[in-house]
C-alpha cells in the first residue's frame, strides 16, 4: 500500500514541474523591426592622375637593350621631376629581359627584348597632356592606363556614409508610415566593407597627344568627376 502511495506522488509531482505555467514568457519572442538599406553617392572633382607607362627597347645585344632602356627611363623619370611631381610619386616596375623569335617554320633569334613599367602620379592636372607627351618622345612605348582620382578620398567617403545612414532613416520613416507605425531606437546597423570609389579611365587610343609633335593648345582631357559611394544595413525597432 505504501508503494503505491510514493509512485502516485512521483508521478503528480513529474506531471506539475513538466507543465509551463500559462504566465511565462515565449521563449521565442522576436523584437518588431524593420530592416532596410541606405545608399549615397557623392561626386568630386578629380585632383590627380595617375600614369602608367611602359618602355620597350630591343637589340641583338643584351647589354645594348638594356642601355637603351636605361636612358629613356631615365630621361623620363628627370621630365617627371622636372613637372613637380615627388620622388615618392614615381616608381618603376616589372623590369623584364627576355630573348626574342620568330616563330616561322623555323624558330630564329631575334635579339633581346627589355621592358620597364613607370607609374607616375601628378597633382597638377594642368601639366598632363605637357608630361604625356614629352614621355612619349624620350622612349615610353606604350600608355598601359590613365586614371583620374581623389587623392585623400576618406573625407568624402564618411560624408557618403553619413548620407546612407540619412537616407535609411528616412526610407525606414516612410516605410513604416504606409503601415500606420513610427520607428524607435536604430537596433543594428553595418556598412558594405567595399565601398566604391569609381576613378575616371582614359583609354590610350582616347588620347589627343601624340609622341610627335608639341600639344595642342586646348586642352581635348576632361576628367570629369570621381564617384564615391557607401552602403549602410540599418535595422530600427517599431513602435
Amino acid at each position: 500500500m505504501k508503494i503505491k502511495i510514493f509512485v502516485a506522488i512521483v508521478v503528480s509531482l513529474l506531471f506539475i514541474t513538466s507543465t509551463p505555467p500559462c504566465s511565462a514568457q515565449d521563449p521565442f519572442h522576436r523584437e518588431r523591426l524593420i530592416r532596410v538599406v541606405g545608399t549615397a553617392e557623392i561626386n568630386v572633382p578629380p585632383d590627380e592622375v595617375v600614369l602608367s607607362l611602359s618602355v620597350e627597347s630591343h637589340d641583338k645585344v643584351l647589354a645594348v637593350a638594356k642601355k637603351q632602356n636605361d636612358e629613356r627611363v631615365k630621361n623620363i623619370l628627370l621630365l617627371a621631376r622636372e613637372a613637380g611631381v615627388g620622388q615618392v610619386d614615381i616608381k618603376t616596375s616589372n623590369l623584364r629581359m627576355n630573348p626574342d623569335y620568330s616563330y616561322d617554320n623555323v624558330p630564329r633569334f631575334l635579339g633581346y627584348e627589355v621592358s620597364q613599367t613607370i607609374g607616375i602620379t601628378l597633382k597638377d592636372l594642368s601639366k598632363y597632356e605637357t608630361l604625356m607627351t614629352q614621355t612619349l618622345e624620350a622612349g615610353a612605348n606604350r600608355v598601359n592606363s590613365v586614371s583620374f582620382q581623389v587623392a585623400e578620398p576618406r573625407k568624402f567617403r564618411d560624408e557618403a556614409r553619413a548620407k546612407a545612414v540619412t537616407a535609411a532613416k528616412e526610407k525606414a520613416t516612410a516605410m513604416a508610415a504606409v503601415l500606420g507605425q513610427t520607428i524607435g531606437k536604430p537596433w543594428e546597423i553595418s556598412e558594405q566593407s567595399d565601398s566604391a570609389i569609381n576613378s575616371n579611365y582614359i583609354s590610350p587610343m582616347q588620347n589627343s597627344v601624340s609622341s610627335r609633335g608639341a600639344p595642342v593648345e586646348e586642352s581635348t582631357v576632361a576628367p570629369g568627376q570621381v564617384s564615391i559611394t557607401a552602403t549602410v544595413w540599418v535595422s530600427f525597432q517599431l513602435e
